[in-house]
C-alpha cells in the first residue's frame, strides 16, 4: 500500500506551509493557497447545491463551473507536487501504485481546501477517483472506542423523513444497502432504527449499552445554517403545522439564538412535517459514549467547513474532534440517486 501524506505545518500570509511525504519517506517543504477567489468558491456552491434541482438550465454556466473543478485541483496538484523537481520524481514513481492520500491538519481553513479534486494533469481522473482520499486530525483525543468482541459487524442504520409522504422514501437508501451485505455474504448485523427520533436513537443506544455497535449509519437530512436560516425553516413548517415548534424537546426548550453558522441533522420529531434539529456536539457526546467508533452520515452538507469561518461548521469534523475515529461525511448536497450509487 503506498501512501501519500499532505500535512499542514503552519499558516502563513497567503495560505499554509506543509510537509509533503511519500510513505512515510523523505519530506519535502510545499506552499499552498486557495486557487480560488470567493467569487469562484460560489459558483461550485452554486453548481453542486443549486444547478442540480433544474439541471436543463444554465447549462453554459454548470459546464464553466465543473470545468472549474479540474482547474481547482490541477492548481493544488502543482502547488504540491511540481515545484520542487525531486518530489514530483517521488510521485511518479509511486503513482500506479498510489492506494490512499491522507490529508493530515486541524486548522479549518485547511480542511476547506477541496483535496479531493487534486488532479494530475497527465491522467484523466482526479487521484479520488482511483484511491481513498483520507482526512486526519492529529488533536490527542480521550480515548479510542472499546468494542465488545463479536463474530460480525453490528450496524444501527437511523433514517429520519420529516416530510414523510412528501420526502424521500425511506428504503431508498436502506434497500440497497442491505441487499449489498446479502448479495455478497458479509458478516453484518444490521438493526433498523423506528422511529427515526432523537429520543428513540438516545433509548436505543442506552439499551443496547456502550460498545455494542461498531457503526451508525444516520441517513437523514442535513444543512449548514444560520439561526435566521432555522427561524425560516421553522416559520415554514409552522405554515404547514400551525402547532408545530422547532424545539429540542427532551430539554423542553426552543433552540437558542446563536452568531455565525452551525452543522444540524434533522431528525423526525414524532408531528408530521415537523424537523427535530440536532447539531454537532450533541450528537458526538451520544455517539462517543456508547463507544462508537464509526459514523456514516448519509446526510447533506455534513462535512460543509465554511470558507472563511476559523470556528468548526463541519458536522463531520466535530464528530472527530470529540473522539469519532472514523466519519465518512458530504460537502455538499447530493442527489437520490448518487446516494444509492454510494452505497
Amino acid at each position: 500500500m503506498s501512501i501519500i501524506s499532505i500535512r499542514e505545518q503552519q499558516k502563513t500570509e497567503t495560505g499554509f506551509r506543509a510537509i509533503l511525504s511519500f510513505d512515510g519517506g523523505t519530506e519535502y517543504s510545499v506552499e499552498v493557497c486557495d486557487p480560488f477567489s470567493a467569487e469562484q468558491e460560489a459558483e461550485l456552491g452554486w453548481y453542486f447545491e443549486r444547478w442540480l434541482v433544474f439541471p436543463l438550465t444554465d447549462t453554459v454556466r454548470a459546464e464553466q463551473a465543473r470545468d472549474n473543478v479540474r482547474s481547482y485541483g490541477e492548481s493544488l496538484f502543482e502547488q504540491v507536487f511540481k515545484r520542487d523537481a525531486d518530489a514530483y520524481s517521488d510521485y511518479k514513481a509511486m503513482r500506479d501504485s498510489l492506494t490512499q492520500v491522507e490529508i493530515i491538519g486541524n486548522s479549518t481553513e485547511f480542511q476547506a481546501l477541496h483535496w479531493e479534486s487534486l488532479h494530475d494533469p497527465q491522467m484523466p481522473r482526479s487521484l479520488a477517483v482511483d484511491c481513498s482520499m483520507v482526512r486526519k486530525r492529529v488533536k490527542a483525543i480521550a480515548g479510542n472506542a472499546v468494542i465488545a468482541p463479536s463474530p460480525m459487524i453490528k450496524l444501527l442504520v437511523v433514517t429520519a423523513r420529516p416530510g414523510e409522504e412528501n420526502d424521500v422514501n425511506h428504503r431508498t437508501i436502506s434497500r440497497p444497502l442491505i441487499e449489498l451485505i446479502q448479495q455478497s455474504q458479509l458478516r453484518v448485523q444490521v438493526d433498523l432504527l423506528r422511529p427515526a427520533t432523537f429520543e428513540a436513537l438516545t433509548e436505543h443506544l442506552d439499551d443496547k449499552g456502550a460498545g455494542f455497535y461498531h457503526i451508525v449509519h444516520l441517513d437523514m437530512h442535513g444543512a449548514v445554517m444560520s439561526y435566521a436560516a432555522v427561524q425560516d425553516l421553522c416559520k415554514r413548517e409552522q405554515e404547514s403545522q400551525p402547532t408545530s415548534r422547532l424545539t429540542f424537546k427532551d430539554f423542553g426548550k426552543e433552540l437558542q439564538p446563536f452568531d455565525g453558522l452551525k452543522a444540524f441533522l434533522s431528525f423526525e420529531s414524532g408531528i408530521p412535517g415537523q424537523s427535530d434539529l440536532r447539531e454537532a456536539s450533541e450528537l458526538a457526546e451520544l455517539l462517543t459514549g456508547k463507544q462508537i467508533p464509526v459514523c456514516i452520515l448519509n446526510a447533506c452538507q455534513s462535512a460543509k467547513q465554511v470558507r472563511g469561518d476559523e470556528r468548526e461548521t463541519s458536522l463531520g469534523a466535530a464528530l472527530m474532534a470529540a473522539g469519532m475515529q472514523t466519519v465518512l461525511a458530504m460537502g455538499y448536497s447530493v442527489t437520490v440517486s448518487a446516494a444509492e450509487i454510494l452505497m
